[in-house]
């Protein structure tokens, strides 16, 4: 059963584990045909669970075993990227369920509730447009007011422009007003372009994206945007049991701990304060959908 454990997170007792439940016909079926990896032993509602993970780290579904209501054996398989139209909970419509292994498989190829590789990292990378925003809104705003200036004031000035004699004394030139008015929207020019060149230079280039859940691992890989915010995969994701695991991150991730721990921040697995924040001395921006999970992550993502 060893060849069925994600590389990195074997050990004798999670194959013990494996040969030893009753749910290991599933597991076996389910990796063969799926490519998929057992992470771990996990926590379930009705005792001991089997997490699956593709080999990139990153997890698709829980495997168990238990008797049904007739006392009957039955294999189930949990996810959070399917979901039946009716169930008496929240698990209930997250779980397929047969008491045959071949039934189980039919129907979790039937509603595809196993997302590819490439399913699921499209929808991991599309929350890096967040990341885009927040490092975008940081940079500070370069919005123009058409309200600087009273209607009265903008006539004015088109009548100077275009050489007409004012209709009326009510309508004056505050050069003062006009040179301030002109200062802010000069700044928000200067704020556009610093913006596009951040931007470029951050995401345009290759930058590690780290994500944190819920199991105190970290999944890492190295990303770029190309085109039309669309990502393109640098260094293919994977998981570790401690960030410590990659040299390369060590610096930076000891930096973050230091600079966010114990000031007000919560910190996800001890390194990423969970927040939506550009931190401009550390070249990283923060950010989260929802709370860490066993599917879901507290990211960082910083220049390679």
């Amino acid at each position: 059963m060893s060849r069925y454990i994600l590389d990195g997170f074997y050990s004798e007792e999670l194959e013990q584990s494996l040969r030893t439940d009753d749910v290991s016909p599933l597991i076996r079926d389910i990796c063969h045909k799926y490519g998929v990896k057992v992470l771990c032993e996990a926590p379930s509602l009705v005792g001991k669970a089997f997490q699956l993970c593709h080999t990139n780290g990153m997890a698709v579904g829980k495997v168990f075993a238990r008797l049904n209501n007739e006392g009957k054996e039955e294999y189930c398989y949990r996810t959070p990227y399917y979901k039946k139209e009716r169930g008496s909970s929240e698990e209930d419509k997250e779980t397929l369920r047969s008491t045959k292994v071949s039934s189980l498989m039919a129907t979790i190829a039937r509603v595809k509730a196993i997302p590819s590789t490439t399913q699921l990292l499209d929808k991991k990378m599309t929350k890096l447009s967040s990341a885009m925003s927040i490092m975008d809104s940081a940079m500070g705003s370069a919005h123009k007011s058409s309200g600087e200036l009273h209607p009265d004031e903008i006539q004015a000035l088109l009548c100077a422009y275009l050489g007409e004699t004012p209709n009326g004394n009510h309508l004056t030139i505050d050069t003062l007003k006009c040179k301030k008015v002109l200062d802010k929207y000069n700044e928000a020019d200067r704020v556009v372009v610093k913006k596009l060149e951040e931007v470029d230079r951050f995401f345009r280039n290759p930058f590690y994206v780290i994500g944190a859940d819920q199991y105190g691992h970290f999944i890492v890989g190295k990303v770029k945007i190309v085109g039309d915010k669309q990502y393109e995969i640098v260094e293919q994701f994977k998981r570790y049991k401690d960030i410590t695991e990659r040299d390369d991150l060590i610096p930076v991730m000891t930096m973050t701990k230091l600079a966010y721990e114990g000031k007000g921040h919560r910190m996800q697995n001890g390194y990423i304060p969970v927040s939506d924040t550009y931190d401009e001395n550390l070249d990283a921006v923060f950010f989260y959908e929802k709370q860490a999970t066993h599917y879901d992550y507290i990211w960082m993502v910083t220049p390679c």
